[in-house]
């Protein structure tokens, strides 16, 4: 009977405040989700957004976190930034991922996108995007700028501006670019850094290897 009673207030105590509904459980939740946010970056504009907190709140909680005032704005309002690197658009493409499977989650939208950058930044081994460019990738498809496409070299999904052409994924087109067209060898780097002008395995030129901005 006790050993019963014990083990049933053990898993009301790991519960956590995420599944109690009480009014200082919500707000105990809403402040943690709060500092997380605000500890990875997230300006005070989104975390107030996010958590329903007063923006004075937020911005005090920024102060007191970094030392300095909440840079002003919430989100970006064009992709320009993403589209001038394949290798951001392939990150974009991890976060829209992550962000697809976290939806279907019944966690609150703060928590939802603190999962999917943590998961973010344990996956990719050189972060490219913060924290507020994360949480402007799915907002991209959501308004229709951007769409997911099918990759026809490794059949994988991606994100691509609306109405671009082709069907060729960040991550191939970053393979591609290292890789011999002729005969698919790594390409060798000159002392410089640049890539050699002759492929050493093959001895054909790589100079007809032309690539986009996007696809």
């Amino acid at each position: 009977m006790s050993g019963n009673s014990g083990r049933g207030a053990s898993q009301a105590g790991s519960a956590g405040p995420a599944s109690c509904d009480a009014e200082l459980c919500i707000q105990t939740r809403v402040l943690q989700e709060a500092i997380c946010l605000t500890r990875h970056g997230a300006r005070a504009g989104l975390v107030s957004q996010l958590t329903g907190l007063e923006k004075t709140v937020v911005n005090r909680l920024y102060l007191q976190l970094h030392g300095r005032p909440s840079p002003s704005g919430q989100l970006p309002f064009a992709d320009t930034w993403y589209l001038r690197h394949d290798g951001r658009m392939a990150q974009a493409t991890l976060v829209w991922q992550l962000s697809q499977r976290f939806a279907k989650s019944r966690s609150t939208p703060a928590r939802r996108l603190i999962d999917v950058y943590e998961c973010y930044l344990w996956l990719a081994a050189e972060p490219l995007l913060d924290i507020m460019r994360a949480a402007f990738v799915p907002h991209l498809v959501t308004v229709q700028e951007w769409e997911e496409r099918t990759c026809g070299q490794c059949g994988l999904a991606y994100v691509a501006p609306r109405g671009g052409v082709g069907t060729t994924c960040w991550g191939c087109r970053l393979y591609r670019r290292h890789r011999c067209r002729h005969c698919g060898a790594p390409l060798t780097v000159r002392p410089t850094g640049r890539h050699r002008d002759i492929c050493t395995a093959c001895q054909r030129s790589r100079h007809r290897q032309s690539f986009r901005t996007w696809p």
